[in-house]
């Protein structure tokens, strides 16, 4: 079954202590001020979480992601966004965007050799010295953290079993869900993800040969500067 497809009903239960999405917002919020920012693309952007944490702040949103599931909960939010099913990969927006931002991971499914034209297509679709910020999941959390590791949730009526397997370049990632059916069974569902590992080098090297200068590197979203957890990426894209 393809990612997000049974897990996008049950995603932000699941990641409800996961990330700080408002934290986040709030350093989102001081880049897109400084750049006078009206509108702002939400790459990968899922349920819609940080979406709707942008728009409050008054700026224009679109989101953009490849699953349909995961856009039907983003939709059910109270949020005055566009959502758009896009793979981000072949992001095609109406008109240049004042900012992009990629929150959660979502560029660690990308494969190694995906990253700079992925880089390029953001750079097409953004005005010049317009802000993207991004994170990944470092290669330490990902090769000691996650990997050959196994973690659950359990919660009343849905229980995830979600096991890993570290495998070099990637974290070959197995997820089972069971969801009670209300007579005492369960419904089993199972999916597969493939998160990559990106070193700091390896994405700022890629950030420049699409066209971007990198103005800070962090550990989530400008708390730190301890990187072995997050990579959190503040770059702009060069003006020609």
């Amino acid at each position: 079954m393809q990612p997000y497809t049974i897990l996008a009903k049950y995603y932000d239960k699941f990641t409800d202590k996961d990330c700080d999405y408002v934290r986040w917002s709030q350093y989102l919020y001081r880049i897109a001020r400084a750049h006078g920012v009206k509108n702002v693309a939400d790459l990968a952007c899922g349920t819609g979480k940080m979406t709707e944490l942008l728009a409050r702040y008054g700026f224009a949103l679109t989101g953009v992601d490849v699953s349909a599931e995961m856009l039907n909960e983003a939709r059910s939010k109270t949020c005055r966004a566009a959502f758009v099913q896009q793979d981000m990969r072949k992001l095609r927006l109406l008109s240049p965007t004042d900012m992009a931002v990629c929150v959660n991971d979502g560029v660690n499914y990308l494969k190694q050799n995906e990253v700079t034209p992925f880089f390029r297509q953001v750079a097409a679709n953004l005005k010049e010295g317009a802000p993207f910020v991004f994170d990944v999941s470092s290669p330490d959390k990902l090769r000691n953290q996650l990997g050959d590791n196994v973690f659950y949730w359990d919660d009343d009526g849905e229980t995830l079993l979600w096991s890993n397997r570290f495998c070099g370049d990637c974290v070959k990632m197995e997820l089972t869900l069971f969801v009670a059916d209300g007579d005492g069974r369960y419904s089993r569902f199972d999916e597969r993800h493939v998160q990559y590992v990106h070193t700091r080098e390896q994405l700022t090297d890629a950030l420049a040969e699409a066209g971007f200068e990198v103005r800070e590197v962090s550990d989530c979203y400008g708390s730190e500067k301890n990187l072995n957890f997050r990579l959190t990426f503040y770059a702009f894209k060069r003006y020609i």
